[in-house]
Parts: structure tokens; sequence; C-alpha cells
């Protein structure tokens, strides 16, 4: 009931008790801050290494102020925001900028209060979430510093930095957990009845549960759930019960379980159900690892298979006791090897790697040998292709062991083996032409590739692997009726009931290429793909696909489309940051556009321009929009910017027929633009990898974020990734691109 009451305003001097303050002490939580208190630590404002400091310092605030406690807090809880996306960001599928300014407000945050905290202020909520902050830095620290690694634009750190990051990130890990720990104390003791409580607790209970101390993590977790009371949501009691699963304390994490489902979801509606039915079912599959943990092994196979249950409990130490004493007895089997590897995954790549050689001689190499090999090898010949000088025979050996090892995988999953095989094969020979200057040559490899992948859905029609490769690949499609046809296959309706991913990138597929071939058929079958998405994808994928088909309905005249797609992108552009909030700005600016907003649209336009300056897209449509208006002073400059700078094609082309729309209206030479606009056309055609060049006359231009990767996740197993990551712009189209794309094609009609 305490809790529940409305927390007075604090008014004494920072540092001094107040009336908020100065409340009776709490027995429980007073031991409770006993017990796990370490005492004063230096700030990480003196720990961390000067270099990485600078890159967020927040520079001289006064850490008394109102404003720098603000910030400080926000910062805070940026991170919050995005560091879910984390995993998306390796999987292709984030900006990683979005992520990195995330941790970098984290830096600044934890910085400012600290800084606060050391001058004396004691508000509960500073308190709070700084003990938020250290739980962060800590969980950052403990994967070995690789998420900085990963997030860093190039350019941002150097190689010597990224390797201090590396090095010192374990050590930075372990002093932001003492300190969290000694801030989590401060806050039982000084706010006992502050709704914060249970926030710390909960992630003090992180900390223990990292550092594998699992009663005092059960511990503080439950203290954590009985301060809420009937505040306690379902989610909490969920993440109870993982918490004792992984502790193998059944019976706390049976009565959490059946209280979350009590309890229900923490959201209102279909999807709100959809993704709290999916937790409770992750949940009895957790339940069932953790009661086959509990049971004697007696033969080698039940030893092996109780280590990989003790480790997807987490139980690491556990699990690594196992399989080093299974290795002794068992030098000759490849099982206990493969094992200790995967618990070597945290510690990088340059652990596991020796391991998994080493188990290539000896027997017993089972399927997770082969998933942990190929997730691991394969990363290691795209890094070295990537920055490779030219064939070698070392490289020709890396691929040899790659493809290898697919053909020891077919015994385990014969349609993804097909699928790597198919990809492998593809990228050595292809490699190896564009190493010789064949370039077309290469490209025609890759032109096989659709139909080769159709071919393999009708081999394999169940796996979702070989119809992810073939919606990536039918971009390659030159001719619209086949590219058509190869998008439209059947798929088995079962396949699309289970994998809702596959119906995603279908949907995608379906939008790319109607807007590539301008096809009505394709822009019809994509609007019914994506009303048929299912609530069990991302929000924010589904909003995106459904807002680019409405933004394509807006040109032909319908407004409704148009207001739904400003709405969807001025949502996403508050929940989002760097390009990817430059994007759905920009979009909302063309629809504001459309809508006839023309001062809305400038005003999104400049703050798209703000969120990343970097981009051409924004610039472009703010000098499209000032044409529409009469106001063509300096136009031509920022328009001949666009044509040179963007990395998106169309985009260079429309800037180029605008630079026409501007000789025509009397600033330029139109002869011999119309020249410049023919050669870069030809240019373009001649340089596109994609079955054909994309007219955006249907005011939308797209910035691929093709990928294609294999990786191992502790959590999934192998992780074959090839799809594409579309990132739609809007624009305004130029009013000549029609005619000035019509003139060369009858021109060198004429020639011989």
């Amino acid at each position: 009931m305490a809790a529940c009451k409305p927390i007075p305003v604090e008014t004494g001097t920072p540092g001094e008790p107040t009336a908020s303050t100065a409340t009776a002490s709490d027995p429980e939580l007073e031991a409770v801050a006993r017990r796990i208190d370490p005492g004063q630590r230096p700030p990480l404002d003196e720990v961390l290494p000067t270099w990485l400091k600078n890159q967020f310092d927040p520079g001289m605030h006064d850490p008394k102020s109102a404003e720098s406690v603000a910030a400080a807090i926000e910062g805070i809880a940026e991170w919050g925001r995005v560091a879910g996306l984390v995993e998306d960001v390796e999987r292709g599928r984030e900006d990683p900028q979005t992520v990195y300014v995330g941790a970098m407000k984290l830096g600044a945050g934890v910085l400012l209060a600290e800084r606060a905290v050391a001058a004396g202020n004691t508000d509960p909520g500073l308190l709070a979430a700084l003990s938020r902050a250290y739980s962060a830095v800590h969980r950052l620290g403990e994967n070995g510093g690789r998420t900085l690694v990963r997030l860093a634009p190039a350019g941002t750190l150097s190689s010597a930095q990224l390797d201090a990051a590396t090095a010192a990130a374990r050590t930075i890990a372990e002093h932001a957990a003492a300190l969290q720990m000694h801030v989590t104390a401060r806050v039982l003791r000084e706010h006992p009845q502050h709704p914060a409580v249970s926030e710390v607790l909960h992630d003090a209970s992180l900390v223990k549960l990292t550092a594998e101390q699992y009663a005092e993590a059960v511990s503080l977790r439950q203290l954590a759930v009985a301060r809420m009371g009937d505040r306690a949501t379902g989610s909490q009691f969920g993440m109870l019960a993982i918490l004792c699963y992984r502790a193998l304390d059944l019976p706390c994490a049976d009565l959490a379980r059946k209280t979350a489902e009590e309890r229900g979801p923490d959201v209102a509606g279909e999807a709100g159900a959809a993704v709290f039915k999916q937790r409770l079912a992750d949940l009895d599959a957790l339940a069932e690892t953790a009661r086959k943990a509990m049971v004697p092994a007696q033969s080698f196979e039940q030893k092996v298979a109780r280590g990989h249950l003790l480790r997807e409990l987490g139980r690491l130490r556990d699990a690594e006791e196992v399989f080093t004493a299974l290795r002794a007895a068992h030098p000759n089997d490849a099982r206990p090897l493969t094992g200790l590897a995967v618990l070597a995954i945290r510690r990088g790549l340059h652990e596991v790697l020796p391991q998994i050689r080493a188990a290539r001689e000896l027997a017993g190499r089972d399927r997770l040998y082969y998933e942990l090999a190929l997730g691991t090898v394969a990363p290691l010949v795209i890094n070295e292709l990537a920055t490779s000088a030219g064939p070698s025979a070392e490289l020709d050996a890396r691929f040899e062991e790659v493809l290898e090892l697919i053909r020891g995988y077919r015994e385990f999953d014969p349609a993804r083996a097909a699928v790597l095989e198919l990809l492998g094969t593809t990228a050595r020979s292809a490699f190896a032409k564009l190493m010789a200057d064949k370039r077309d040559a290469a490209i025609a490899l890759f032109r096989k590739l659709p139909e080769q992948a159709l071919a393999l859905t009708k081999k394999f029609p169940e796996s979702g692997d070989t119809w992810r490769l073939l919606y990536f690949m039918a971009r390659v499609t030159a001719g619209q009726d086949r590219a058509r046809a190869l998008v439209t296959a059947p798929v088995p309706a079962a396949l699309l009931q289970r994998d809702s991913d596959l119906r995603l990138q279908r949907a995608r597929a379906l939008v790319d290429l109607a807007l590539s071939w301008e096809d009505r058929t394709l822009l019809a079958a994509a609007t019914q793909a994506a009303a048929e998405l299912p609530a069990s994808i991302a929000a924010k994928d589904v909003a995106i696909v459904r807002a680019t088909l409405d933004a394509v309905s807006a040109r032909d005249g319908d407004r409704a489309a148009a207001e739904r797609a400003l709405v969807v992108y001025m949502a996403l552009a508050e929940r989002t940051t760097g390009r990817e909030r430059a994007i759905a700005l920009n979009n909302a600016a063309v629809m504001a556009a459309q809508l006839g907003q023309a001062q809305a649209a400038a005003t999104l336009l400049a703050r798209a321009h703000e969120a990343a300056p970097g981009e051409s897209t924004p610039s472009y449509n703010t000098s499209a929009l000032a044409f529409g208006q009469g106001a063509t002073e300096a136009l031509a400059e920022q328009f001949a910017v666009s044509a040179r700078d963007s990395p998106i094609a169309t985009l260079r082309l429309h800037a180029r027929a605008w630079l026409v729309a501007l000789a025509d209206a009397g600033q330029g030479d139109g002869p011999a633009l119309r020249r410049e606009f023919a050669a870069a056309l030809a240019d373009e055609k001649a340089g596109a990898i994609q079955g054909t060049l994309r007219p955006g006359r249907w005011g939308v231009v797209e910035e691929n974020g093709q990928k294609v990767w294999v990786a191992y996740s502790t959590r999934e197993g192998l992780l074959l990734i090839d799809e594409v990551v579309p990132r739609w712009w809007l624009i305004v189209p130029a009013p000549t691109f029609d005619a000035l794309v019509a003139a060369p094609a009858k021109k060198r009609a004429t020639r011989p």
C-alpha cells in the first residue's frame, strides 16, 4: 500500500535528507542491502579508458541542475528503447547507427548520473536509473565488448581502440556490477517505500543470475515481485518463472508460471495475446529442459545430453564441468569437444575455431558439430572474401573446408545443406571470375540462381530456407513475366502458417518486384500479402510494408491512403533514431506534401536532414518541392549533389531529370543535360545487377539491405540469413523522367 502512494516532490538541497527521503527504514530491505552491498567503488567516470569516455562524454554540465538530471535519465532510457534491436542489427534488419546512438546516450547518461549523485543528489528516480544503466553496462561488457565492435560505424574507432575495448570489457562489466549492487543497496536503505525498489531488485537479480548465484538471484526476484503485490503483471511472473527454472527451483518456477497465466498478457488486444501465448509456450519448453536436466545421467550419451541441457538453462559452469570430464574420459569422441566449443562462443570466435577443427578428426560428429562448424567457419570465409586482394591457395582451401562441412551436414538437414551448397559453389565460382575481371560472367552465375532456387523449392517444398532463397534471388531475374512467376509461385499453406518470417519475406519481395517492374498485378498481390501478415511479426516491419503500399496508392489520388501512411511514418519517427528516423520523417514529408501541407512537409524534411545529415534523399525532396513552389534559385547545385552523391541509382537519375526540368525553365543547358542523362542511364543499366533498373515513377526508391550470412546462435542453432531488408524512401518524381527515358531508347534503335 505504501508503494502505491503518490511520491512527494523533494524540495531540499541535493544530498540533504528531505521530507520524502526521511522515511522509516524497512528491516527486510535493510537486511538485503547489507547482504549485497560491496561498499563504495570508484565511478565508471574514473575507470573508463579516456578515449572511450571521450566518445560519449557529455562535457560540462552543472551536476546539480535539473536539466542535467533529466538528460541523464533520458539518455539511460534511450538505451532501454533500442537495446532489443542489437540482434536485428546483427541480422541486417536494423540500422547499426540507431543502436550505436543509443549506446552513446547510455554512456553520457551514466556519466551525468554519476556526477549528479556525487554532487549529493539522492533522488530515487535518478538512483534507479543509474542502477539500470550499470546493469546495461554489465550486460554489454559480459559479451566481451563485441556489441560495441559490431555497432561502431566505420572509422569511428580505430582497430587498436576496438581491441582495447574488447580487452577491457570484462573488467568494466565486473566493476559495473559492483557499482550496481552499491546503488541498489542505497535505494533499499534510503527509499524503501519508493516504487523503484521493485525495479532495482529485479535488475540486481540479473547480475546475480549472470554470476550464476542462483539462490540469491531467485531471492531478489521473488522479493521484487512480492513488493509489487497486485501490480505485478503476467510478464513479471513469467520472468520470475524463467529464473526459477534456470535455478532448477521447480516449485518456485511452476507457481510463478501458473500465476503468470492467471494474470494474463500485459497488453490488451490480439497482438498482446499472441505474444503472451508464445511466451507461455517458451516457458513450458524451458520447464521441460529443467526437468530433464535434473534426471541423473548414466551413459555417455545421457551425460552429453545433460551438459547441453545445462547450457540451454544458462548454467555454463555446470555444463563446462560436464564436458571437461567427458573430454578427459572420451578423447576420441567429438561430442564433448563440440560442447566446450559451444560454451566458448561467448569468449569469441578465436577460441571456438581451434576446438572445431580439432574435432574434425574425431568420431561422433553430430548435427550440432556441423551446425557450429558451419556457423563459425563460413563467416570467416565471408570476411576473407571481403578483404581479399585476389584468389589464393589458402582462400580456396577455406572454400573447400566449408563445402566439405556442407556435404557432411546433408545427413541432418538436406534442404538447408542444398541451399548452402548452391550459395557456396556460386560464390566460389563468381569470386574467381570477378578476380579475373570477368564481371559479366560472374553476373551470369547470379542470374541463374532464381531458377536454381525455384528447383530447390520443388525438391524441398516444406523447407522455408528454399523459399527464402527464392524470394531473395527473385530480384535479379531479368524479365517481368518470369519475375512475376517466381515470386507468385504457390507456397504450401502449412509452411506459411507456421513460418511468419517467410510471409514477411514474401510480402517484401512482392512489393520490391511490383515497384521494380511497375507491375499492377504484383502490386495487388503485395497488398493482399501485406493485409494477411500475422500479429507475430514485428509491428514496425508490418507497418513499413503497409505504409509503402499506401504511399503508392496516394500517388494515384487515394487521400485516405496518404493520411494512413502519414500517421504511420510519424509514429515510426518517434520510435527510431538516425537513418531510420530520417527515412520515416522524409516519407512523412512526402505524404504531407501529397495532402497539400507544404509547410509541414518542409519542416519534416528539415528534421529528416537533422536526424541523418549525410542522407541525400531529404535534400532531393526539399529541392523538388521547392521547384513546385516556383522557388528555383540554387536548385541546380542541389540536384547536382544528389545526382552525384546518392547511393540509390533511381534517385540519381531523377535528380538529373530535375536538372533538365530546370533547364526547360531557363536554368541550364538543356541539350547537354539531356546527353548527360542518356549517358548516365546507360551507365546505370550496365552496372545494375538486379533484373531491371527501378523507374521510380510510383514515387518510391529503394536502398536495399541485401544480406547473405551464416552464423551460429546458442539459442537458435545454425542461422542462414539470406534476405533483403528494404529501406523504401519516398520521392517526388521528376516530371521530365518519362520523356528522357524514352528518348535515348529511340536514338539507339537507329544505330547499326
